[in-house]
């Protein structure tokens, strides 16, 4: 039967991330589409140029990224899951020595330098936009996550039970939804958005209505 020693452990070792995290992983789709060159000069004006070395910014964006993709619902869940997951440490760029961040930067970042950047807004609308290109966003319909909550309503606002209420199609608002967010774009992603058949369709649908009100 076999036994494995234990003798005197190892002083160096030879380890590669990249060769223990699988082809088909699902951090390396993210990270083959996923653009964070813009985070350093974007941020640059809300970090201090003297006192301590500050936490890299695109380090924690790609962990809250890791975050949201792998439902991690606490800061300090998502720090010991990075901890201790090679395909996470590969995806946000850290080495196997690599210390981790303490889980009280994010709610800083996110209060402070992430806010007042509108960074993480960035990062929502640029997958979005590729969604767009893809062909994944068609503005065709939409769907509603609610909760029911009492509430105090005006009286004086209320509607008889028995009279209609006119609710918008649901392709109508979700076109109008995704027409609205799309002259809110910076105008490169408007342009990258715009060479869809589905962006396209809608613009020229919206400017047929508008020609037809006038």
């Amino acid at each position: 039967m076999g036994r494995r020693e234990r003798g005197q452990g190892q002083f160096f070792y030879t380890f590669d991330l990249d060769e223990v995290v699988p082809a088909d992983h699902l951090v390396r789709q993210i990270d083959g589409v996923l653009d964070l060159e813009w985070v350093h000069k974007e941020l640059a004006p809300y970090y201090s140029h003297t006192g301590r070395p500050s936490i890299d910014p695109v380090l924690m964006i790609r962990m809250l990224i890791v975050g949201y993709v792998f439902a991690i619902r606490s800061e300090r869940g998502l720090c010991s899951e990075v901890q201790v997951n090679l395909a996470y440490r590969w995806f946000c760029k850290l080495g196997i020595e690599d210390g981790i961040p303490d889980h009280s930067v994010f709610s800083r970042a996110r209060h402070e330098r992430f806010r007042q950047s509108d960074a993480l807004r960035r990062v929502f609308e640029g997958v979005v936009a590729k969604c767009i290109a893809a062909g994944l966003v068609g503005g065709e319909g939409f769907s509603i996550d609610a909760s029911l909550i009492k509430a105090d309503v005006d009286k004086k606002k209320r509607l008889p039970g028995d009279q209609p209420i006119a609710w918008p199609r649901a392709e109508e608002a979700s076109r109008a939804f995704v027409s609205t967010w799309l002259l809110s774009m910076p105008p490169t992603m408007m342009r990258r958005a715009a060479e869809t058949t589905t962006v396209r369709t809608i613009a020229a649908t919206d400017a047929s209505r508008q020609k037809r009100s006038r």
